[in-house]
């Protein structure tokens, strides 16, 4: 009877002790779900904090070239405009679950040969207009130009930009063209 007994109780002492270990378990796997979300929301932040940083960080590209005998200039310059002028709804704010107010970013290009300016062009999203019209009405109203790169080829000037979102991943790429009298082209 003493074994029985002994027996029993260190069976229910087995099944008691077992259910802890499953709760163990449950509680350590919401832990690390709140810590994945935690590192995600870490994450938003830290690229929200690198984009505003553009702000105060222009980008200028000041190169020559030489066309059928002919040297040229290229100034370019790419900055934020500091207007407010974009209003990010909260909907593409997981980070913070709020309106995002930013700025606009535009670019200058002034193409000179000598002391004469061959052309001098302002660079906004409005010269994408009837690029975007075909797309997403999201873009039209809350994207800016981003992240221009700059490309010479012969006898034109190639401008690489990213109509985005600020601080999301909705944008497209396009591109503009100019030759040597500041005639442009659009494409995407």
């Amino acid at each position: 009877m003493r074994v029985s007994l002994y027996f029993i109780f260190l069976t229910l002492l087995g099944c008691s002790s077992g259910s802890q270990g499953t709760n163990v378990q449950v509680d350590t796997t919401k832990s690390v779900a709140k810590t994945d979300a935690t590192q995600q929301d870490d994450d938003d932040m830290d690229f929200r904090k690198e984009f505003i940083s553009l702000y105060q960080k222009p980008i200028l590209i000041d190169r020559s070239f030489i066309d059928n005998g002919k040297e040229y200039e290229i100034v370019f310059r790419h900055f934020s405009t500091m207007d407010n002028g974009l209003v990010v709804p909260a909907k593409y704010n997981f980070d913070t679950n709020r309106d995002f107010v930013t700025h606009n970013f535009v670019s200058n290009l002034i193409v000179f040969t000598g002391k004469d300016t061959i052309f001098e062009k302002h660079i906004t999203k409005a010269m994408f207009k009837p690029l975007l019209d075909t797309l997403d009405t999201s873009l039209n109203k809350y994207a800016t130009l981003l992240y221009p790169t700059l490309d010479i080829h012969n006898d034109s000037i190639k401008i690489h930009y990213s109509i985005s979102i600020p601080v999301t991943d909705i944008g497209i790429s396009v591109d503009i063209k100019f030759d040597k009298r500041g005639n442009y082209i659009i494409r995407q």
